[in-house]
């Protein structure tokens, strides 16, 4: 769920289940089953995406391609305590085909990772709605908050979780802040 066309607002918060939303006071409808996720990230050789802060990403949702882009948030963008990008997505028919496309056009991967996603349609008690993904990865398990500020804002509170507690990094800055941490290279983020 976007908060408007092309535009992201969502957090990550350490999770093992949904259960802590529900006791919350956050409903939830199951929107997609559990599932698997493959996510290759692509750049040029000379890192153009990166150092615009951009990502171009494909991934292979169950059976289901779809093409991201994801770039800084607009210069208009109203200022936000959760993680603002642009977000364009189209759905591909098939995403190792895609892969392959991008690598033609001169795109290197860069970094893998991989999850287990379930999506629900959170309800909040205000008669806000916002989309939740419970994402379980090797790194642990993650609860994203996906919708319009104000939802999220709501979502956060009910939680009674705080600013320091959100999580506003990629699965692949994660990884990497890991990776050196433990003193060695990045390496993909896979099962």
């Amino acid at each position: 769920m976007r908060s408007d066309a092309g535009h992201e607002i969502e957090v990550k918060l350490r999770c093992q289940d949904v259960e802590a939303l529900r006791g919350a006071g956050i409903g939830l409808e199951l929107e997609r089953e559990r599932h698997f996720e493959d996510n290759w990230l692509f750049d040029t050789a000379d890192g153009q995406l990166r150092e615009r802060l951009s990502v171009l990403r494909v991934r292979d949702a169950g059976g289901q391609g779809l093409l991201t882009f994801k770039g800084s948030a607009a210069p208009d963008a109203p200022p936000s305590q959760f993680k603002q990008r642009v977000e364009i997505e189209t759905a591909v028919g098939d995403a190792a085909e895609m892969v392959a496309i991008l690598e033609q056009l001169g795109y290197r991967k860069v970094f893998r990772y991989q999850k287990h996603r379930t999506v629900y349609r959170g309800l909040l008690p205000g008669g806000g709605r916002l989309s939740v993904m419970r994402d379980e990865t090797p790194l642990g398990d993650f609860i994203e908050l996906e919708g319009e500020e104000a939802a999220i804002a709501e979502a956060v509170r009910l939680l009674g979780v705080t600013p320091g507690d959100y999580i506003l990094e990629s699965y692949l800055g994660l990884q990497a802040e890991r990776c050196r941490a433990a003193g060695q290279p990045l390496e993909d983020m896979v099962f």
